[in-house]
């Protein structure tokens, strides 16, 4: 039978694997959330995909030109990258309890959300935070033995 102490180490152990599969998993979450909202947004110039922007602690309110601008979709794929690798940068430096904002600043964003272009269908926004929980419902927190 365990002792004590053995017990004590234990418990330990499993909380701070908790502790570190909790934050794993919230970066997991955000990471899809952007790529989905990033791909799920419309492309002509680049610049409205470039503008979801990843911020800890609190909402960034700054709107920026595409990462490299374009016409007719053009330089889709090197914004679409941009994006995805900003957010990737800021929210690898996630620590528990804190807020991760990702966040279009631009005057048309709802708009575009709304179905304005051809390209996306409406609420391509909420379609992309359905599938960030698609990951919290199917993602651990903590695997194998609480004691090792």
């Amino acid at each position: 039978m365990p002792s004590l102490s053995e017990f004590s180490r234990r418990i330990t152990l499993r909380g701070q694997k908790v502790a570190e599969g909790a934050d794993a998993l919230t970066r997991r979450v955000a990471l899809a959330a952007d790529q989905a909202v990033v791909m799920g947004t419309p492309v002509d110039t680049g610049r409205a995909r470039s503008n979801w922007i990843a911020q800890i602690g609190s909402a960034p309110d700054t709107v920026i030109d595409a990462y490299v601008p374009g016409s007719l979709g053009d330089t889709e794929a090197a914004n679409t990258q941009a994006a995805l690798d900003q957010a990737e940068a800021v929210i690898k430096n996630y620590k528990g309890g804190q807020e991760i904002h990702i966040t279009n600043n631009l005057p048309y964003i709802q708009r575009l959300n709304d179905g304005w272009s051809d390209q996306a269908p409406a609420n391509f926004v909420e379609q992309a935070v359905m599938e960030a929980l698609q990951v919290v419902y199917f993602g651990r927190i903590v695997d194998g033995d609480p004691g090792s």
